[in-house]
């Protein structure tokens, strides 16, 4: 599985996806990305195939309202967003993924003890 992961969430949280996952993992903040607009980011997703993960509340408005199924991103709600919580989350969100869910085309959003999905086709 490919991911880009914004620039919100640290290259701890980068290298915890590839070492324990062994997924593909680019992050938005490294030089060349860093400061790119939302619709920049969402591009890039896009024509790199990869999945977004994100703090900012904003690029899951954007999957909802104008882009639906034309990417996927993981929305992350936490109090508490430093890289080990960060890391909590999605390691028990990735240790047994629901298997209906195509996170390429979702959006997902993680809170602590819940998770919702909104899917290309639903209202």
């Amino acid at each position: 599985m490919r991911f880009l992961l914004d620039e919100n969430l640290s290259p701890e949280t980068a290298a915890f996806l590839a070492q324990r996952f062994g997924f593909d993992v680019a992050m938005v903040g490294t030089a060349s990305l860093r400061g790119a607009s939302d619709a920049q980011v969402v591009a890039i997703a896009q024509r790199e195939d990869r999945v977004l993960i994100t703090l900012d509340l904003d690029l899951g408005e954007i999957y909802h309202g104008q882009k639906r199924g034309q990417f996927g991103v993981i929305v992350l709600r936490l109090g508490d967003q430093t890289p080990e919580s960060v890391q909590r989350l999605l390691g028990l969100f990735f240790a047994a993924p629901p298997s209906e869910i195509d996170l390429r085309q979702s959006l997902v959003v993680l809170e602590p003890g819940s998770v919702r999905v909104v899917r290309p086709d639903s209202q």
